[in-house]
């Protein structure tokens, strides 16, 4: 018996409580809700650590393994979002193509950390 899917507020919520697993599993089984759930967590008052957390745990997963259906709302939330854009300065290239790197890169200013 399949369990009831979180809602995108359950996701976030688990996942500003330290409860990664639900995230994690959220990026792989359903991506769309995973990318509302990132953008829900990043309207919240984040810790250093937790935008670390944020950037090389669910972000960049999601960039890895969907980055192709993203990437243009990606770009457009990085644009519009000066802290977006700086979240995306700790992600890593992991398994992204090189084209989609350089999108990611161009959208986060060329800046890591």
């Amino acid at each position: 018996m399949d369990l009831p899917q979180p809602t995108v507020e359950e996701l976030a919520a688990s996942w500003l409580s330290g409860e990664d697993y639900t995230m994690s599993d959220g990026v792989f089984d359903a991506p769309e809700m995973a990318w509302q759930a990132i953008l829900k967590i990043m309207q919240h008052a984040l810790t250093d650590k937790q935008l670390a957390l944020l950037a090389a745990g669910p972000l960049e997963t999601l960039l890895a393994h969907h980055g192709v259906e993203f990437i243009d709302r990606i770009e457009a939330e990085a644009k519009r979002s000066p802290s977006f854009a700086h979240l995306l300065g700790g992600v890593w290239r992991r398994e992204m193509d090189p084209a989609l790197w350089q999108r990611v890169q161009t959208a986060r200013g060329g800046k890591s950390w």
